[in-house]
């Protein structure tokens, strides 16, 4: 780690200070790097051999022209033809059993044993004895008969019970046993005579099986063999016949050859699936040929089925032999990818620099387009190149929806551009994914630019959907596809897409934004909300900043959307602009309620070093917070590099003129970089400065929205934004408005105490009334307020209107 650390500062030391084309090294090293990234990728995407000039023509399609073989090659079956010869040569393989000899020897052997055992147990049995001079039927022990069932289920693996034992005993003591065990026998081998196979004679669908014994092959008919289930059959009649239909023997001679019965003609899978593939290979991908000079197609002719294969046919034979072509025409073809890429990232390298500069400054920017971009290849190579799937499934939404929700539409719609020329040159020329990638991008790049909620979301797919729809059935039916075709490949790619490739953008914007600091307005949308941590401390630790914020963020909303700004980042920018003053929130005159200002025992010097912390202290909170870079800007923009007037002016009386310098009581800035920013700028300083109108009404309004705006402007405070003169007029219409809305008139009504008075006045003498003193005392405080609002539109010398304190009190906001 220690070494890599080292390895970065020694390439930070290489770039340090040189210049380049009037740029940092690193600056042009970064753009670089990022610009042969694209080209790379492009380059390595793109096909491999020359791209079929004939590849717009379809089954159905007219042939504009007439087109001869250039050389004689094979014509290539379809697909659907090829796989249909390869089914019928894998079925023309009969299945290959191999004779096993030995099972029937090894059966027969085992079956004889039990046969003997069973004549030794009952001769054991048989043996009797004397009881009182008379000889006693003998009986099987039941413990013995116990012992021998186990120990046949041991050996043979067959059971029988106490009733099968009885049954050959007393056949034993009749003396029929030994007939029965030769009938058993001959039965046994006359069944094992035809062949018994391993497998279900059904699972086997040919009517002729090859049969492998002693080396030699024979193919018989599947009729002459039998599986375990015709065994069986075939034991049970010839049983029957042999038993001479004695229910109990055959029932019995049944059980014991069902038992010992076992396959000896063994399917060989490995030989067959040998065979069946050898036969698959054997079948030629080809019928016929095209003869050099030979007519295709004449102009003007449809091109049928046949047409089409040889065209195909002619496509692969251009690729293979472009493949044997020397190393001259190799090296052409890729300087002609090269340059297609290079054509492709200067083109949108030069958007930027000539209409979007700023984002051309930022490499931050460039590489979040630049990942889009591959982000967007990539997806083609995972579904054309990794999972083989039909060009329709390439999310070519995918890269223009993530660039007009990051950055905005005209870099998004210019991105779209590049991308359908590259998806087009990919897919060997294919118009069709060319067009569908510019209608169907340009479509979702629109749809999603201003997502607040989950309608305008379903709204978004809904779009995207119709514009699929439109290029799918449009290009289908100039070129005579079948409705079905288009159908499906409506619902089985551009459906799916319409769906999914939404919501995955939708969940990589998190990610992206955290990344890059890039803000979006689900974003704003979240930070809008009041319940938000940082606005709910400020409403309670500030209530007046709180207040003041939220209608500085009505005016500039309502500017922002006059002038096409951001207007909702406009008044999330200024609902977080002053969270600062929660520090010390009773030195500003929003929060203070009427109290003495805590300015009157500081110097003019302590209360703009008051005044200037609460920008520092603000970032450190939008720090802490996470807020977005976008809604940090604001905080130290919207003061830019102000004098605070009313201390200066205050200090101007009381310190030396060579000690004063005019700096210390400036904000620290930097000036407005955004047009948003700038708004509100202004919308802070009418918001602060209105306040102080006494009687407000559209004249008065007007003029001090103007001489605040025309004080900014003259400042230069403006200069560093892109806002134009004709943008500040709609703005100070849009400021008007609203603060008519916030400062409209009431109608006073008569409190009782007023009634009272007013009947006494009307039982005294006429003349005219003479005002209390008190209120000439306040209406004259109102007038000297709406002269002396601070210059700065935020510092005003606020105006107590209480009657029974009827003086000035200076204080700052």
């Amino acid at each position: 780690m220690k070494k890599f650390k080292e390895a970065i500062e020694k390439i930070e030391l290489f770039f340090s200070g040189k210049r380049i084309f009037g740029r940092e090294l690193s600056d042009v090293a970064a753009k670089t790097a990022m610009a042969l990234v694209l080209i790379v990728m492009i380059v390595s995407i793109m096909p491999s051999e020359r791209p079929f000039e004939y590849s717009n023509l379809n089954v159905g399609s007219i042939a504009r022209e007439e087109i001869i073989a250039p050389f004689t090659f094979p014509i290539i079956k379809t697909e659907k033809v090829l796989e249909t010869e390869r089914q019928e040569a894998r079925e023309s393989i009969s299945p290959v059993f191999r004779f096993n000899e030995e099972t029937v020897k090894i059966q027969t052997i085992k079956l004889k044993n039990l046969l003997n055992e069973l004549t030794a147990f009952f001769q054991e049995i048989s043996k009797t004895r004397p009881v009182d001079g008379k000889e006693k039927v003998p009986v099987p022990e039941v413990s013995k008969v116990d012992s021998l069932i186990n120990e046949l289920v041991v050996k043979y693996d067959i059971q029988l019970n106490e009733q099968d034992i009885s049954f050959l005993f007393g056949l034993f003591k009749q003396n029929k046993f030994d007939q029965f065990s030769t009938n058993l026998i001959d039965l046994f081998e006359d069944v094992y005579s035809i062949g018994l196979l391993d497998t279900d004679k059904k699972a086997v669908s040919k009517e002729q099986i090859s049969i492998l014994r002693n080396g030699l092959e024979e193919e018989v008919s599947i009729d002459q063999v039998g599986d375990r289930r015709e065994a069986i059959n075939l034991f049970r009649e010839k049983a029957k016949t042999l038993l001479k239909n004695d229910r109990d023997q055959y029932q019995l001679a049944e059980d014991l050859g069902y038992a010992f019965l076992v396959p000896n003609l063994i399917l060989d899978r490995e030989m067959t699936r040998a065979r069946q593939e050898k036969a698959i290979k054997g079948v030629p991908t080809t019928s016929g040929f095209v003869h050099e000079n030979q007519r295709i197609i004449d102009s003007h002719e449809i091109v049928t089925e046949d047409v089409y294969q040889k065209l195909q046919s002619l496509a692969v034979a251009l690729a293979e032999k472009t493949e044997t072509r020397s190393g001259w025409y190799r090296l052409l073809f890729y300087i002609g990818k090269y340059f297609f890429a290079i054509v492709m990232v200067l083109i949108i390298g030069a958007y930027l620099y000539y209409y979007r500069l700023k984002l051309y400054n930022q490499n931050k920017m460039l590489l979040l387009i630049t990942t889009i971009f591959l982000l967007q290849f990539l997806s083609v190579v995972l579904m054309q190149d990794i999972l083989g799937w039909d060009y329709l499934s390439i999310p070519i939404t995918l890269g223009p929806m993530l660039l007009s929700m990051l950055l905005d539409a005209s870099v998004a719609f210019m991105g779209t551009v590049i991308m359908s020329l590259v998806f087009g040159a990919i897919s060997g020329n294919n118009f069709h994914l060319t067009l569908m990638a510019f209608v169907v991008g340009t479509i979702a790049l629109f749809s999603v630019q201003k997502i607040r909620n989950r309608g305008q979301m379903f709204k978004a797919i809904l779009y995207i959907l119709i514009g699929y729809a439109v290029v799918n059935f449009s290009y289908g039916f100039i070129h005579y596809e079948p409705f079905r075709k288009m159908l499906q490949n409506f619902a089985y790619f551009e459906l799916p897409n319409s769906v999914l490739v939404p919501t995955a953008v939708f969940l990589l914007i998190g990610i992206f934004e955290k990344f890059f600091d890039v803000t979006t307005d689900i974003t704003l949308l979240e930070l809008s909300d009041l319940n938000h941590p940082l606005l709910k401390r400020l409403s309670v630790e500030a209530p007046g900043t709180f207040h003041h914020s939220i209608i500085v963020g009505n005016l500039a909303e309502a500017a922002a959307k006059e002038i096409g700004a951001n207007s909702l980042l406009a008044r999330v920018g200024c609902y977080y602009h002053d969270i600062g003053k929660m520090q010390l929130s009773e030195y500003f005159v929003e929060n203070q309620s009427g109290a003495v200002s805590k300015h009157e025992s500081l110097t003019p010097s302590m209360s703009s070093l008051i005044l200037t912390k609460h920008v520092r202290a603000g970032l450190e909170m939008a720090e802490e917070y996470n807020l977005p870079l976008a809604v940090k800007k604001f905080i130290p923009e919207h003061h830019g590099t102000s004098i605070m007037s009313y201390f200066y002016h205050k200090a101007q009386e009381s310190m030396d003129p060579k000690d004063l310098n005019e700096n210390d009581f400036r904000y620290p800035g930097p000036r407005p970089q955004s047009k948003e920013t700038a708004i509100a700028m202004l919308s802070d300083a009418v918001e602060a400065a209105s306040r102080t109108l006494a009687n407000p009404n559209l004249q008065r309004l007007s003029i001090l929205v103007e001489n605040l705006i025309e004080k900014r402007f003259q400042e230069g405070e403006l200069d560093e934004c892109d806002i134009t003169l004709r943008e500040l007029n709609k703005i100070k219409s849009a400021f008007v408005r609203v603060l008519m809305g916030i400062h409209h008139l009431r109608i006073e009504y008569p409190s009782e105490e007023k009634n009272q008075e007013k009947q006494v006045k009307t039982k005294e003498p006429a003349g005219e009334s003479i005002p209390a003193e008190s209120d000439v005392q306040e209406n004259k405080s109102q007038k000297q307020a709406g002269k002396s609002a601070n210059e700065d539109g935020k510092q005003p010398v606020p105006v107590n209107h209480a009657k029974n304190n009827g003086g000035k009190k200076k204080n700052s906001s």
